[in-house]
């Protein structure tokens, strides 16, 4: 529970006075189902008396339109904190606000994650060119494996808050929280799971008073957006990195539909996805026009130009046992959407025929001892390389990058690959059509089809020449539509 999660809370007195209040209820309850309908008027007329707490389960799924979906600059300043509105008006006497925009980034961490990355990546240029005012909110706390980026961040002279870790919250913050009854009842509509995390938001957004809110990935879009909504954020931007969460059984919530809905009912939320496809199921899923969603390419680090000299190749190639080998790489998490074991299924088709190949896996996840299994007969012709810094370097060590998703986004992994120089083979879903050329820079196939796979895996490796107009090409490909700059200047258009 965070600072500001706190000012929500109401006073030990009335949570007290709430807990009576429901087990009154609950006794009352108990004792009309056995005396009768006598009972259940005394039992009413008990519980009229007290005041009822606000119902999470009444609540969950609905937001009074009134109350939170409010677009007119009238209905905006009436519940922005008058401490914000100050700030406000003096900034913009100094500095237009559409010129350089005071804008929060806000996800769930900054862990090891393709999301993850293109946020770092994102703030960082887009502050270096003047495009904006960055500070990144995360929802849990940048310690170890969540922290994987946030070096990335502090480098780039960008804040780096935990939301609701500061240790007291403003007395202008706390009268809000106090006071604003408006405020209190569209947060307490948030569902249970996610209200302190939307709280706290909401107390960063009000003692920080940003231009423009970002979010990225669905939990947090929906914490941030709601947050930002309540308090009076003139511009909510939503980020989504995939497909939508329904095909990811693993994390898809049901109250995402419903609060994704609520969200795009409001004039201030503006919405992109890094594909073509991307957008396309989410507009389909959340039942909105398609042009609500526009589309902002994944932006292509450039220090991974430099990461792999030839020297540095070299050493990889001896370090894996590859030296004179064909050597096909995958980096991913291994879990169900990028099917694992279909890149198995590819690697003992490819060994069939080619038994020199050497297949090499980097990266972690809950599916690893499955796909160790699935390797063991292969041997020495198959290794798990777990967590890896120099994921770039083993790509551009590679003749062939694979990934065999189920559904994708834009894979960062695939758009590194070519940029090195390394054609790709993979699976004709999600975004993965928009970062690969197929014929041209790499070969794609049908999800599932193993034998397609192989093949492409097979033509690369045999073919010299083939593998080399692929090289030139996807270095061109990637350098043209993935700049970080083109990015970062997209993305910072959806703050006007």
């Amino acid at each position: 529970m965070g600072v500001y999660e706190q000012c929500l809370r109401p006073p030990l007195g009335q949570r007290v006075a709430a807990l009576g209040m429901r087990v009154a209820r609950a006794g009352a309850r108990r004792a009309a189902r056995v005396v009768g309908a006598k009972a259940i008027a005394s039992a009413r007329a008990l519980s009229g008396a007290i005041a009822p707490a606000p119902s999470v389960d009444a609540c969950a799924w609905v937001i009074d339109a009134q109350a939170c979906v409010q677009c007119d600059a009238v209905q905006r300043d009436a519940v922005q904190p008058r401490a914000v509105q100050r700030d406000a008006v003096q900034r913009d006497a100094v500095q237009p606000r559409a010129v350089r925009p005071r804008a929060v980034q806000v996800i769930g961490s900054l862990a090891a994650g393709g999301a993850e990355r293109q946020l770092a990546l994102f703030a960082g240029e887009s502050q270096r060119l003047g495009l904006a005012d960055q500070r990144v909110l995360t929802l849990n706390a940048c310690e170890g494996v969540h922290a994987h980026y946030a070096p990335m961040v502090l480098d780039a002279g960008i804040p780096l808050v935990h939301a609701g870790a500061a240790t007291t919250a403003s007395d202008e913050v706390r009268r809000r929280f106090a006071q604003d009854e408006q405020l209190r009842r569209r947060l307490m509509a948030i569902p249970l799971a996610l209200r302190p995390y939307a709280t706290d938001l909401a107390g960063e957004f009000l003692a920080s008073g940003p231009d423009v809110v970002q979010a990225w990935l669905d939990h947090a879009n929906i914490c941030a957006g709601v947050a930002a909504l309540a308090v009076g954020v003139p511009r909510v931007v939503l980020t989504f990195r995939s497909l939508n969460p329904t095909h990811f059984p693993a994390w898809c919530q049901p109250w995402m539909l419903p609060w994704y809905r609520v969200l795009a009912a409001d004039a201030r939320v503006r919405m992109c996805a890094n594909s073509e496809a991307g957008a396309d199921d989410y507009a389909r899923w959340i039942g909105i026009d398609r042009a609500r969603i526009g589309v902002v390419r994944n932006g292509l680090d450039p220090s991974v130009l430099a990461s792999a000299d030839d020297a540095r190749r070299a050493a990889l190639r001896d370090e894996l046992g590859a030296a004179g080998r064909p050597l096909v790489v995958g980096v991913f998490r291994i879990g169900d959407e990028k099917q694992p074991l279909l890149f198995a299924d590819v690697a003992r088709r490819v060994l069939a025929k080619e038994p020199r190949a050497l297949f090499c896996v980097a990266g972690d996840g809950p599916m690893r001892d499955e796909l160790a299994r699935a390797a063991a007969p292969m041997g020495g012709s198959f290794r798990l390389l777990g967590r890896r810094n120099d994921a770039i370097a083993l790509l551009a060590t590679a003749d062939v990058a694979l990934l065999t998703s189920r559904v994708e986004g834009t894979p960062n992994v695939l758009v590194e690959a070519q940029a090195m120089g390394t054609p790709v083979v993979a699976t004709k879903v999600g975004g993965i059509p928009d970062a690969v050329r197929d014929g041209e820079t790499g070969i794609l196939a049908d999800s599932g089809d193993a034998e397609a796979l192989s093949r492409g895996v097979l033509a690369i490796v045999h073919d010299d020449a083939l593998r080399a107009r692929m090289s030139a090409n996807a270095r061109a490909f990637t350098h043209a539509e993935f700049s970080l700059e083109r990015m970062s200047r997209s993305m910072c258009a959806l703050y006007a």
